[in-house]
């Protein structure tokens, strides 16, 4: 937890220090229709500064037992482009982050290159990094590649966004946890997770500025020790500030 909770202050002190920092954070409340933990508690931040941008994911959810906070995760990355007037190198820039679960330990470094695709109204970005593994976690190829998208008004419809992340990441996961024992002593050679989220702005039409009405799609393939692929929808609010 110290080590998490000082990676958060870094990274924030790089942001919240950057001249002309402008950030978007919302927070946002969810309710999962197949998970073992019902409700979920999101904070979710992306901001532009003159050195580039920062991007910060934080949460828990909520046991079903006494809703006690349970399955923290964090995420926080830094995208650095101090070279905004060179054409050749405009959309590329250097890449460094930080993720963790707090309950069960394991922690990541990355460091790579992100390629933001030039659009005017969206946001679309691919990032290939080298990943670090805490512990005992080990990798035969430790490269993750990530995207990220932001898309304002889809369709044309007023306060429609579409947004998400979606990574792969080569790692060797040996245990699981909803299956200590598989016959075949299968042992997965990668990662997959994806969460695809879309909110409409309800707040224009009861004069309440950020809320809005939505949710997400979390997706993952040989994650948080379940083998194989499986999907947890959920609705709920988020309010932006």
């Amino acid at each position: 937890m110290k080590q998490n909770l000082t990676a958060v202050l870094i990274f924030a002190g790089l942001f919240f220090l950057s001249p002309g920092a402008i950030a978007q954070t919302d927070v946002r409340g969810l309710y999962n229709f197949v998970s073992d933990n019902p409700v979920s508690i999101r904070v979710e931040s992306w901001g532009t500064d003159n050195w580039g941008d920062t991007y910060l994911l934080g949460g828990f959810d909520l046991a079903q037992a006494n809703l006690a906070p349970c399955a923290g995760r964090i995420e926080v990355a830094r995208d650095f482009n101090l070279w905004h007037e060179v054409p050749v190198l405009k959309d590329f820039s250097l890449h460094a982050e930080y993720n963790g679960t707090l309950n069960m330990g394991n922690s990541n470094g990355l460091f790579g290159v992100s390629y933001t695709v030039p659009m005017e109204s969206a946001l679309l970005r691919a990032t290939v990094s080298f990943k670090t593994f805490s512990g005992s976690a080990t990798s035969s190829f430790p490269v993750q590649l990530t995207l990220m998208w932001r898309a304002e008004d889809l369709f044309g419809v007023a306060g429609l966004q579409f947004r998400g992340l979606a990574k792969v990441w080569g790692e060797n996961t040996r245990y699981w946890y909803w299956d200590p024992n598989p016959a075949d002593k299968y042992v997965g050679r990668f990662i997959v997770s994806a969460n695809p989220q879309i909110w409409y702005a309800l707040g224009q039409h009861i004069n309440f500025p950020g809320l809005s009405i939505g949710g997400e799609l979390e997706m993952f393939y040989n994650a948080m020790g379940r083998r194989g692929f499986y999907a947890s929808p959920s609705l709920g609010l988020k309010i932006q500030f």
